[in-house]
């Protein structure tokens, strides 16, 4: 019995998923908890089981689009089972028409460039198969189609089966001057400069949509302090100097903040259904810069973790977030994040506080400055000096709470080695 293939939840903040890679094929063959496609969320992308064998007879939902979860995106059945019905419903309830296999209206050219700089199109053919037809298309060549433009049905596969690989697609696009699908970029006149415009959606429109609510919604409180780090850049190179893990600045700087925050619980807070949420755990964010945006995988329990093991699961964590690997538990839960752009030259930022927690560090590059190290005698002398600056709910913590854990973090990292010793 034919089984529809639905948009999973796979967080509880998710309402949507994007189509990322059809792994498996219309007319393929599909074993139960068989991998049949990629999913993308605001956060990472994953990999979707079947819950049924059988043969993937419909592909309702393209690569790209992106679905409501719970609705259909595919159908699986036995080879020759009628799903004519069960199609039309899936249709309906995407709002979608039923493609009834008449004749398609072609889609409008949405290039807007200045006629002299256009290259004359080349009419192409109607060369698309026949509708019940179905023609092999690699996830490479879809990917590489949309961002040249190229409508994939076009091109000619050279694989022995007639499949479409990435190559034909880039050589396609060498030869044509290609039709631009309005859904995937719109390109607009402004004099000799053209302007490139992407659809405000998916991960990068829900951290906007977040941020603002946390900016608008919560007084930010901001205290910013200058730390010598010249003694933690001796302790670490010391600690670095016969161990194969390497312990960064940043993980020590983590480090750090679980001590202060075990310690400080006024800071490890939330506003959760209108009660102030004091954790007992300490599940410190890490702030991962990516090309669609930021995300924040979570350090669970760092308070409970030394500093090696910390160090191996911060690095994990980042790499799984630049590969869009994380694991829903991976990015939920956090009781307080770090920002670190010192790597990129930031002396001293303002970060916005990631709802629903109420406090974000902001860490600023480190800097060898001259520094009165002695007031009495005002000795001077060149220290590594770093800028971090904290930011507060003002509804949960009061200003003092806040200058207070600031100095607390201060101290340890002036004076490192009351964190090991």
């Amino acid at each position: 019995m034919a089984k529809y293939v639905i948009m999973p939840k796979l967080g509880f903040n998710m309402n949507t998923g994007v189509v990322a890679n059809w792994i498996k094929q219309e007319g393929d063959s599909i074993e139960e908890q068989e991998v049949i496609l990629e999913v993308e969320t605001d956060k990472t992308v994953m990999e979707v089981e079947a819950q049924t064998s059988g043969i993937l007879k419909k592909i309702l939902v393209p690569e790209g689009e992106e679905v409501p979860v719970t609705l259909p995106i595919a159908i699986i059945g036995e080879k020759d089972e009628d799903i004519s019905q069960m199609t039309e419903e899936a249709y309906q309830k995407l709002g979608k028409k039923v493609d009834t296999g008449g004749p398609k209206e072609e889609k409008p050219v949405a290039s807007v460039v200045e006629e002299k700089s256009v290259i004359p199109v080349v009419e192409e053919p109607d060369i698309k198969p026949e509708q019940g037809d179905f023609k092999k298309i690699s996830p490479r060549a879809r990917k590489k189609a949309k961002e040249l433009g190229i409508e994939v049905e076009l091109v000619i596969g050279s694989s022995p089966d007639g499949a479409v690989n990435e190559n034909d697609v880039i050589l396609y696009g060498q030869g044509h001057q290609t039709k631009i699908i309005p859904t995937v970029e719109k390109v607009t006149n402004t004099g000799d400069k053209s302007d490139k415009r992407i659809p405000y959606t998916g991960m990068r429109k829900i951290i906007g949509d977040r941020l603002s609510e946390s900016k608008f919604t919560a007084p930010h409180l901001y205290f910013t302090v200058s730390i010598d780090m010249t003694n933690v850049r001796i302790l670490l190179k010391k600690y670095n100097k016969d161990k194969e893990k390497r312990i960064s600045v940043n993980d020590f700087l983590i480090f750090t903040m679980a001590k202060a925050l075990s310690e400080q619980s006024a800071i490890n807070c939330s506003l959760l259904d209108e009660e102030i949420v004091y954790h007992n755990a300490v599940n410190i964010g890490v702030a991962v810069a990516l090309e669609e945006g930021l995300i924040v995988p979570v350090l669970r329990d760092a308070n409970k973790k030394g500093l090696v093991q910390l160090s191996q699961e911060v690095k994990e964590l980042i790499k799984l977030a630049r590969e869009r690997k994380l694991m829903p538990e991976d990015y939920q839960g956090g009781t307080f994040t770090v920002s670190n752009l010192g790597m990129y030259g930031i002396e001293n930022f303002t970060a916005i506080i990631n709802p629903p927690e109420a406090a974000i560090l902001s860490v600023g590059e480190i800097k060898k400055m001259p520094v009165i190290t002695d007031k009495e005698s005002e000795k001077i002398e060149v220290r590594s000096m770093m800028k971090v600056t904290v930011s507060v709910d003002h509804r949960l913590i009061d200003g003092a709470t806040a200058a207070i854990f600031l100095k607390q973090v201060k101290a340890y990292l002036e004076f490192p080695e009351k964190l090991l010793f």
